[in-house]
């Protein structure tokens, strides 16, 4: 069967999984372990790519790396509404390209945030590991995402880059918006990968992503909160409408 190996916290696999779920693709989900799975997970990407996810495991033909080839190949394999309608393309690479800066920016502000957590450290464990001994174990949690950080190159802080790069990327898509409820007049992979962008303003909600209270406080910037609350509540009508699991 395949598998897609992901994070469940990470926008990149709430992507794919999104899309693969629109199209009723069927998989079943691996919660990578960074460090420990590291590896295991270069085994499916070819030489000199590095080895990150999410990343859909579909035998006997290569791996798909990455979320926007993902779900271009669920768009391949699956059934449903288009993603990715010929005339919205041009637009839905915008998107992606902003929504991909704007994640690099939500990883480099929320692990350092997690490194200071020891909540969000339990909760990043393993679902293996008892709820009795998820404390004693965070140091485990702690290297996997001091090793995220340097694979990443991620820098010890976010601020202004939240300044330069969230705020206008936030601006740009309540402009385009305009109240309205998709970007492209219909939904598609431009709306999903734009909700990406609104993780700084909270996760969605548990019955779309299950999550720890202490793993959701590390994403979200209360700033960005009371300054955009129309594109989080935008975000939270697109996953109660199209987000199927």
């Amino acid at each position: 069967m395949r598998t897609l190996v992901g994070l469940t916290s990470s926008g990149w696999t709430e992507k794919a999984r999104w899309a693969l779920d629109h199209h009723r693709v069927a998989y079943r989900f691996h919660d990578y372990v960074p460090l420990i799975q590291e590896r295991w997970l270069r085994k499916y990407v070819a030489p000199g790519v590095k080895a990150s996810v999410p990343l859909l495991i579909d035998p006997p033909g290569p791996a798909t790396h990455g979320s926007f080839a993902i779900a271009k190949r669920a768009e391949e394999l699956g059934q449903g509404s288009p993603l990715f309608p010929p005339e919205h393309l041009e637009a839905i690479h915008r998107w992606e390209a902003l929504s991909e800066q704007v994640l690099d920016v939500a990883r480099t502000y929320a692990m350092p945030r997690m490194l200071a957590s020891n909540g969000a450290q339990a909760e990043a464990l393993p679902k293996f590991v008892p709820g009795a001994l998820r404390r004693l174990f965070a140091p485990t949690a702690r290297m996997g995402m001091r090793f995220v950080m340097r694979k990443h190159q991620v820098p010890e802080s976010a601020e202004a880059l939240i300044e330069s790069t969230v705020v206008p990327a936030l601006e740009r898509l309540r402009a385009a918006l305009g109240g309205r409820p998709y970007l492209e007049g219909t939904f598609t992979y431009a709306d999903i990968t734009a909700a990406m962008m609104l993780v700084f303003l909270g996760p969605p909600a548990a019955r779309h992503l299950p999550m720890g209270p202490a793993t959701r406080a590390v994403w979200t910037h209360e700033g960005l909160v009371a300054r955009f609350p129309d594109l989080l509540a935008w975000r939270d009508a697109l996953y109660d409408k199209h987000r199927r699991t």
